[in-house]
């Protein structure tokens, strides 16, 4: 099996194509990020919008 993870413009789904073409098990896994540019984009943006988790102290205080 072959996943892809491409852009999602037209150069990118042309290329997903192609490769399917030749190898019928290629499952086009861009349709998980299908509102960003690219999986970059999408991984950025998912980062972002994760709030970051403070950790305490074990330690003495001053």
């Amino acid at each position: 099996d072959i996943y892809t993870y491409l852009d999602n413009d037209e150069a990118g789904q042309r290329t997903t194509q192609l490769i399917h073409s030749t190898c019928s098990t290629v499952y086009n896994r861009s349709t998980i990020y299908t509102e960003y540019k690219d999986l970059n984009d999408y991984l950025c943006q998912k980062t972002k919008a994760t709030p970051e988790v403070k950790k305490k102290s074990l330690g003495f205080k001053r």
